[in-house]
């Protein structure tokens, strides 16, 4: 298909969701990446914007198939409206610049994805002490550790992304960090699972900075402005690996407590107003009144 058979069949596409509203007796469609995602931006909209949805986790391609994603997601882009918008997890778009705008019927998480928000350290401490008294891990302890770990080579992977330097790249980042839980990793606020991310990360990436001119202090001042600093890096990092790392520490935590560590902890942890990441949320929920019907 042509380029602009493309475009006028996603424009027609958007046109016919948008529409489908009413059809479906809601204030807007929503098209999110998969079914997973539906949960979060279900709590965000609720919080900031009163109505109801109708989510969609596959809509048709060109080539006539259900498909999910993000970039399923963004070829719609340039044709949405109030009744019919998209809810997109950031990944690395917010941080390489790309345009992801509200006002253009586009909102994303700005932390990696939705699964970063539900460990806000703050507020996973106090889901945590809510439900397990024994005051037995520091989350904000792991959490400052875990950020101070992958702070520098975080920005080291985005300047070797952002330059297509053939080293450290995403793929060798995630692997560093995609680990789970081991025998002792809830003992003395996980520090074996800290070390272990680390030497990790310094056996990965072992004369990279000097081999591609990496200026630590340049690409510090680069994404502090974005709202990324070492104090944060957790929530940049891609979502669903340090999810599942915090699940499986915190299942071993709440062994024989009859607490589920995902459900009760993890999906009670939204702390809606209390940092930056979510607070944008709000504000371009609040920019899609500016969109046409």
């Amino acid at each position: 298909m042509m380029e602009a058979d493309k475009r006028d069949f996603y424009a027609k596409a958007a046109k016919g969701l948008a529409a489908s509203a009413r059809l479906y007796n809601v204030d807007a469609v929503v098209h999110v990446e998969d079914t997973d995602d539906i949960w979060f931006w279900q709590q965000c909209l609720s919080q900031y914007r009163t109505g109801h949805y109708k989510f969609m986790r596959a809509t048709t391609n060109e080539k006539g198939s259900p498909t999910t994603g993000c970039t399923q997601c963004l070829k719609y882009k340039d044709f949405l409206s109030r009744r019919f918008f998209i809810c997109i997890d950031s990944d690395l778009r917010y941080l390489s610049g790309e345009d992801l705008r509200a006002e253009r019927g586009i909102l994303q998480t700005y932390a990696y994805s939705w699964e970063n928000h539900c460990a806000f350290a703050d507020k996973l401490q106090q889901a945590f002490d809510e439900v397990e008294g024994r005051k037995q891990f520091d989350f904000r302890s792991f959490l400052e550790g875990y950020s101070r770990i992958v702070y520098e080579p975080f920005l080291l992977m985005l300047h070797q992304e952002r330059e297509n330097h053939p080293r450290f790249r995403r793929g060798d980042f995630h692997r560093c960090v995609a680990f789970q839980y081991r025998q002792g990793d809830e003992l003395d606020n996980g520090a074996a699972f800290l070390k272990r991310m680390q030497e990790n990360l310094a056996a990965e990436t072992v004369d990279v900075a000097a081999q591609y001119g990496f200026d630590f202090g340049v690409e510090r001042g680069r994404y502090e402005v974005l709202g990324l600093r070492e104090t944060n890096a957790y929530l940049y990092v891609r979502g669903h690996d340090l999810y599942n790392a915090l699940v499986s520490i915190g299942k071993k935590l709440c062994e024989n407590t009859g607490v589920d560590f995902e459900q009760n902890v993890m999906r009670s942890a939204l702390a809606f107003g209390q940092y930056d990441e979510i607070t944008r949320i709000r504000t371009d929920i609040g920019k899609l009144q500016e969109l046409p019907l």
